[in-house]
């Protein structure tokens, strides 16, 4: 009687766990492949999808970093250093410049 209550209990508690874990995985690699508005790239993201039924339904493409990579590639053809700040070198545009100006304008600053 005790083993089958134990096994009952390990079941009980592994089940919900298994699934955290599954999702947890199937979403970062989501995540990784932009793909959560087009169809699953493996069985374990449709699994989640199926175990969550998530149906990608009306989403459109990501908004994702189309404009910074538009951007890297222009400075890649210029010669100017994709990276900014410090360590992009002289020449760079610095956005960290711009984002004071901005919160300068939002705190009525000067």
């Amino acid at each position: 009687m005790i083993i089958l209550l134990t096994l009952i209990a390990t079941v009980i508690t592994g089940v919900p766990l298994a699934a955290m874990v599954l999702v947890t995985v199937a979403s970062r690699r989501e995540e990784t492949a932009r793909s959560i508005a087009t169809r699953a790239p493996g069985p374990l993201e449709r699994a989640a999808r199926r175990l969550l039924g998530f149906h990608a339904t009306g989403i459109g493409r990501p908004a994702g970093r189309g404009r910074a990579r538009a951007r890297r590639r222009s400075r890649r053809r210029s010669g100017q250093p994709a990276g900014t700040g410090i360590l992009a070198g002289p020449g760079a545009d610095d956005d960290l410049g711009l984002a004071e100006d901005e919160d300068l304008m939002l705190a009525g600053g000067a």
